[in-house]
């Protein structure tokens, strides 16, 4: 095998050169030799925890399937973005730069939290967003709210809590100059006003990426045409009571390539000069890069192929910076805000589903591993032929086969991945457990309930340095499994 490491000090898990999955130096049997046991536990038993939420070893019962993440996977991956949006842009232009962590790739409040404490914006699609953002702390002036379907009761409590309003089309503006029309007659909410909008502007760029995940041309519901903005900017400014306060771009997600970034950035500079020149606006204050660069899912692919698969160089946050960088400084104004909003390349390779061997079969020539995690908890293969890697946590002796590794779910969609080259157990003991790398976007915050399945628990690994500076992990959860009683409980039935 190859793609292995002795060690990853940024907190990423890895596999050693014993073929062991490893984060913070430390087997992930660990977690599992602390809190798993053997037989199957009840869904009704608690789970005993500690103070803060801390797992207690050989007391606290946890079930596959489960997510567990780095924490100092999810630290290191915000830092380096903010360090390097402050090294290219800040320090050399002086112009303010924030990172604004996109919630709906994993909405898991302990994330957002600590993100929240190195001063992470945050942007969101709907008033559910909106309010878990507010109840972690972020202030409203931090948040930036997104979408192409804003209801208008989100509107409002978008206006009331002073976000920056994207606008993306000329019903979208009505109705929010509707609303600030409405609220403005509340003398105790003179502070909200003039509202300030974002216009987001479909740029028709190819970012080459799923249909699905496209957010640009003509096909794509988000944004507005160029040839669109004179008319809203006209309405704009016929209304007091709202103003242009910037202009917002994005591409899509899992974005491989920066070239496609180059005509975004210098058209949307470009797009705030001629505003300021054109229509003698003097409040543009923010420009939002949207477009999330992609991670590299196949890094380990090699390791269960039979062939070698060369690995792919993906742009990081530095790259994206120096972009941005190099058409900021024609700016006809530096008094503006930079605003980025990454999602899975904050969060998506910090995160792994752990799930445990329930059998094998075979039919025909097809070799089937049969686990007890599903498309209920990692869609992503099944709804756009995403790949993630999937191996044992310990290596295996058997005999390796070309199989396929799917879930319970009465589906035949139901896979999480396909023609993987595996160790076929020769005895299925119940502790054989595998996971699936890199589920920490767009897998536990698009789980679903079908066949009643229920949600599973979510755990934070944190790392702890004695005087020597050894590691060892401690374990906290950070969400409760979802029980049979929680799905049930809005029908009126029940």
């Amino acid at each position: 095998m190859n793609n292995f490491a002795d060690d990853a000090s940024d907190g990423s898990f890895y596999f050693n050169s014993q073929n062991v999955l490893c984060v913070n130096q430390t087997p992930l049997n660990d977690l599992v030799n602390k809190f798993f046991s053997n037989e199957e536990t009840d869904e009704f038993n608690e789970i005993f925890l500690e103070n803060n939420n801390k797992l207690v070893p050989f007391q606290s019962q946890l079930t596959t399937p489960l997510y567990v993440y780095s924490k100092k996977k999810l630290l290191n991956n915000f830092l380096n973005y903010k360090k390097s949006f402050n090294e290219e842009i800040s320090d050399k232009f002086g112009i303010e730069t924030h990172i604004s962590y996109s919630i709906k790739a994993n909405f898991n409040p302990s994330v957002l939290k600590l993100f929240h404490q190195y001063e992470c914006w945050a942007s969101l699609v709907n008033k559910n967003e909106l309010l878990l953002a507010l109840k972690v702390g972020i202030k409203g002036e931090n948040l930036i709210f997104n979408g192409n379907g804003k209801k208008l009761i989100e509107i409002e409590l978008a206006i009331k809590n002073k976000c920056y309003l994207n606008i993306d089309s000329l019903f979208n503006l009505r109705d929010t100059i509707k609303i600030a029309k409405n609220l403005r007659q509340n003398d105790s909410l003179k502070s909200c006003f003039p509202v300030k909008l974002l216009l987001r502007i479909n740029q028709n760029e190819d970012a080459s990426v799923h249909q699905y995940l496209n957010t640009s041309g003509d096909a794509c519901k988000f944004g507005i045409r160029e040839e669109k903005i004179d008319e809203l900017i006209n309405e704009v400014k016929s209304n007091d009571m709202v103003q242009i306060s910037g202009f917002h771009s994005h591409l899509g997600s899992t974005i491989k390539t920066l070239d496609v970034y180059h005509e975004c950035v210098k058209n949307l500079v470009q797009l705030v000069n001629s505003t300021i020149d054109k229509h003698n606006i003097n409040t543009i204050e923010l420009i939002n890069f949207g477009g999330g660069l992609g991670i590299n899912y196949e890094r380990f692919e090699s390791r269960t192929s039979e062939k070698f698969k060369s690995e792919t160089k993906f742009p990081k946050p530095n790259d994206l910076a120096k972009v941005i960088a190099t058409y900021v400084a024609n700016l006809k104004t530096k008094n503006i805000k930079i605003i980025v909003e990454p999602g899975r390349s904050l969060v998506g390779d910090t995160c792994i589903l752990l799930t445990k061997l329930l059998g094998c079969k075979k039919n025909g020539n097809k070799n089937f591993l049969v686990v007890d995690s599903s498309m209920c908890e990692c869609i992503r293969p099944c709804l756009y032929s995403a790949y993630h890697h999937i191996e044992y946590i310990d290596p295996l002796n058997s005999k390796k086969e070309i199989v396929d590794i799917v879930g319970p779910v009465c589906e035949s969609g139901d896979f999480l991945g396909k023609d993987r080259y595996l160790p076929m157990p020769m005895r299925i003991d119940n502790s054989l457990y595998l996971a699936l790398m890199d589920v920490g976007a767009y897998c536990s915050s698009m789980a679903l309930n079908y066949n009643i399945h229920t949600k599973p628990a979510e755990v934070f690994i944190v790392e702890l340095k004695d005087q020597e500076q050894n590691s060892t992990n401690e374990y906290f959860l950070t969400k409760k499994p979802e029980k049979l009683k929680n799905v049930l409980e809005c029908f009126t039935e029940f």
